[in-house]
């Protein structure tokens, strides 16, 4: 039987602040899609509510005679609301991916400095 050297299992670097660096990733990014499903959740809610609000008003208008301007209201309301939602959702995206690139930053400058730690002398 041929005897296969294993290579060691002992490492010449320490990996915990990867891990580390790593989990606090983990953890900002679960929070921010938590942020940004409570965002969606919300715009979600609030168009819900407005197309609720329309179906109410158009219901009673047919007995009024005044569909059309129902219609016309909502659309109007639409045009002015749908720009907004997108902003806020937007405006959200971009603070967690911001964040996001924060904390790479911040975990890559704190592997170049401890690799530089190590190499001086």
């Amino acid at each position: 039987m041929t005897y296969i050297p294993s290579p060691s299992a002992t490492f010449d670097f320490d990996l915990t602040p990867v891990f580390r660096a790593g989990a606090l990733i983990q953890d900002e990014t679960f929070a921010a899609s938590a942020t940004v499903t409570t965002d969606l959740t919300a715009s979600a809610a609030r168009r819900g509510l407005r197309y609720f609000e329309f179906l109410a008003r158009l219901v009673c208008s047919i007995d009024h005679g005044d569909a059309v301007e129902v219609v016309s209201d909502f659309v109007e309301t639409e045009l002015e609301e749908y720009p907004k939602e997108v902003a806020r959702l937007c405006e959200a995206g971009s603070r967690t991916l911001s964040h996001a690139a924060e904390l790479y930053r911040d975990a890559a400058a704190g592997q170049v400095s401890g690799a530089e730690a190590k190499t001086v002398v």
